[in-house]
């Protein structure tokens, strides 16, 4: 009968300590992979954000100065129609020629804002230092505000 040589359970030990660290060592190394990839995921979310929005403000700048066109173009034509002239309504179509004036000057105004906010958004996003812009947004909406208020005033008068 051969007689097994007693194992060393300290070396056994320190394998087993061995093998638990290459594990721990290709756990964390999954874990840097997957934090990689979800903030290439978050940067590239946040980049699709500023574009929707940009595309909001787009779709409202361009609205606003079409229907400005629209009602310049017909104002001028319903005061060179000889039939609506004779009722006096010169007075209000001039108004409407104007306030259709101003909503392309707006509509003008808010696409080159845009361009310039998602430019800016753009290079703070890409430089980690994206901070919202509270002040250009409550500016924009205090003066459509004013407006809003003046036009109904106006509308009322």
């Amino acid at each position: 009968m051969e007689i097994e040589p007693k194992k060393d359970l300290s070396t056994d030990l320190a394998q087993q300590r061995t093998a638990m660290a290459s594990d721990r060592t290709s756990m964390a190394e999954n874990r840097t992979s997957m934090a990689e990839d979800r903030s290439s995921l978050a940067t590239a979310r946040s980049h699709l954000a500023n574009e929707r929005t940009h595309l909001a403000y787009m779709r409202t700048g361009i609205s606003l100065v079409s229907l400005g066109i629209t009602m310049n173009r017909f104002s001028w034509f319903m005061m060179d129609n000889k039939s609506i002239s004779r009722f006096g309504g010169i007075g209000f179509l001039n108004d409407a020629k104007n306030i259709g004036l101003g909503m392309v000057i707006l509509g003008s105004a808010m696409l080159i804002w845009s361009l310039f906010r998602y430019n800016s958004a753009t290079t703070a996003i890409n430089n980690f230092q994206y901070q919202p812009a509270h002040r250009s947004v409550l500016i924009f909406t205090l003066v459509l505000i004013l407006l809003g208020v003046g036009s109904t005033i106006w509308l009322i008068v």
